[in-house]
């Protein structure tokens, strides 16, 4: 089923980011087994960027979905075939791999499909056909397919007649053969040169047997070809109409899908197709893949590990249908099930990085520089600079061991990882209300938090207008009954909270007059437990 997706929550933050990457690069140390693959389920922030880059550590990839795609249960190990080649070699091969298709390919593109029904249809023909007079071969095909030796004759010539077996008495023989015809026989010393005089375009000469001097000098002098092949008469007569060129039975008409296609249409598709396989599809048209139904009876469901979060709202799409195999979050226990016990690793900090670095720690690993900068980050920003009431001893910890890693003072460092977080960006209120926004779902309705953390506040303040607005707008459109945003400023240790929506909970929450559309807080740095455990209560959830 492919790598293990190790991803945040939606919106993702510096934290889900940077725990993310961490735990995959952890995780692919300690199990060789399977290939972690760090992903995200949103645009990287500022910061996150930011460290990236300091650190030279590709950002995770982005993916919209986990619901099982075509590419992750198509067959990779492709073996195709040309137009040219004979339906003996095809057949072979198909037998050989247990296969039912193979791809018919020409110059780097897929022309065609040739099937085991297709030649099963072609030996039910040939029981009231026989013989090259409705479907040419070249001499050189039939040559590769009886496994023979060209003793004369010319491999580029096309044979046209019948195909004729020299059992009876040289004499009525003879009178059986047209010209063009191919002949064959064994080792009959008077049979052989009365075919060739009748017109025979192709001696076939089976057992192994060489046909004497003579008879080849006069097949030369007459342009007759002669063949000789260890199969026997019945084995060569059964081969012959394998010699022609899998482009006469390959299906044209085939049913194309791409590896990103959801497994659950393209397998609706093709169930209702009359062929049992599906070409896999590059953007570009090159062949990437197959897709039979064999492989949609052993797909199975993509495998997941899920860091920063535990909720299905704020979990990408599709993870019901997905394997979460571990979960690794400092958050309340929210609502993903799964199909049997898995990892969870979860404890009250204030990151779930800190979590990563104490995994690290008991499997007595070092992380990397990189990594030990990323984690210390993650724990910086989340805690905003230990000073979150959320802030756990473990924290600290964390922070001193891996500041010591990459030899940094951390309260230097955590300050230009917030600078990061606008240097250089225009400013959008979308970015600012969307960039880290959680969903809270209660008996009453759905509840939205986001927050911005920065080294001053007036800044995004003096934006507060453009920023009501968004959040108006993003309400109605997404149905919040109360969008909460809170401007943290670490200097400073508080946060505004500019909120739209029912005012009254918020109000009961944090026993204030919210009439001016929002207030200052000392000391209210974390979103989890000053904000979210507060409204959540309030609201009865």
């Amino acid at each position: 089923m492919g790598p293990v997706l190790v991803f945040g929550h939606t919106n993702p933050d510096n934290d889900s980011i940077c725990s993310a990457v961490a735990y995959a690069h952890l995780k692919n140390l300690t199990d060789p087994s399977s290939v972690y693959v760090p992903a995200r389920l949103g645009a990287v922030p500022p910061e996150s960027a930011w460290v990236l880059d300091r650190f030279g550590i590709e950002p995770p990839v982005f993916i919209p979905h986990v619901r099982t795609r075509v590419l992750d249960v198509m067959t990779t190990e492709l073996l195709t075939v040309s137009r040219d080649d004979t339906l003996r070699s095809v057949g072979t091969l198909l037998a050989e791999r247990g296969v039912r298709a193979l791809p018919v390919v020409e110059d780097g593109r897929v022309c065609g499909l040739v099937t085991v029904q297709a030649l099963a249809g072609r030996y039910v023909d040939n029981v009231t056909h026989s013989g090259f007079a409705d479907r040419p071969v070249t001499i050189g095909r039939l040559v590769e397919t009886l496994d023979g030796a060209l003793l004369t004759g010319d491999a580029t010539a096309d044979l046209r007649g019948s195909v004729v077996i020299g059992a009876n008495e040289p004499e009525t023989m003879a009178a059986q053969v047209r010209p063009g015809d191919t002949i064959i026989v064994g080792d009959r010393r008077r049979t052989q040169p009365m075919a060739i005089e009748a017109g025979a375009a192709c001696l076939v000469v089976t057992g192994g047997r060489r046909p004497s001097d003579e008879v080849l000098a006069l097949a030369g002098e007459r342009g007759c070809a002669v063949i000789s092949t260890s199969q026997d008469t019945y084995s060569a007569s059964r081969l012959m109409d394998l010699a022609h060129a899998v482009s006469e039975v390959m299906e044209t008409d085939m049913l194309a899908v791409e590896p990103d296609a959801l497994l659950t249409e393209a397998a609706e598709d093709l169930l209702a197709s009359p062929q049992r396989e599906a070409l896999v599809l590059d953007s570009a048209g090159h062949l990437v893949g197959l897709l039979t139904r064999t492989s949609l009876a052993r797909a199975g469901r993509r495998r997941v590990i899920l860091v920063d979060h535990n909720e299905v709202a704020q979990s990408a799409d599709g993870v019901e249908e997905a394997a979460v195999i571990e979960i690794v979050d400092h958050h309340r226990v929210g609502d993903v099930q799964t199909a049997g016990p898995i990892t969870f690793l979860g404890n009250p900090v204030g990151a779930t990085a800190t979590i990563v670095a104490l995994r690290y720690r008991e499997l007595e690993i070092d992380p990397p520089v990189g990594i030990a900068g990323l984690l210390l980050s993650a724990v910086l920003t989340d805690t905003v600079l230990l000073k979150s009431p959320t802030t756990a001893d473990a924290d600290r910890e964390m922070v001193e061991w891996l500041a010591g890693i990459i030899d940094v003072d951390y309260v230097e460092f955590a300050m230009e990882v917030f600078r990061a977080r606008s240097s250089g960006e225009a400013f959008s209120a979308e970015a600012v209300v969307t960039r880290d926004l959680k969903e809270y779902r209660t008996r009453d309705g759905v509840v939205a938090i986001g927050q911005v953390e920065t080294v001053d506040a007036d800044e995004v303040l003096e934006h507060r207008s453009e920023i009501i607005a968004c959040m108006e707008a993003l309400a109605h459109a997404r149905g919040y009954d109360t969008l909460a945003l809170m401007v943290t400023d670490v200097v400073r240790e508080g946060s505004e909270l500019l909120f739209t929506g029912r005012r009254r909970p918020l109000e009961k929450a944090f026993g204030v007059s919210l009439e001016t559309g929002s207030a200052w807080f000392d000391g209210m740095l974390s979103r989890k437990k000053q904000v979210a455990a507060r409204l959540l209560e309030s609201a009865g959830h």
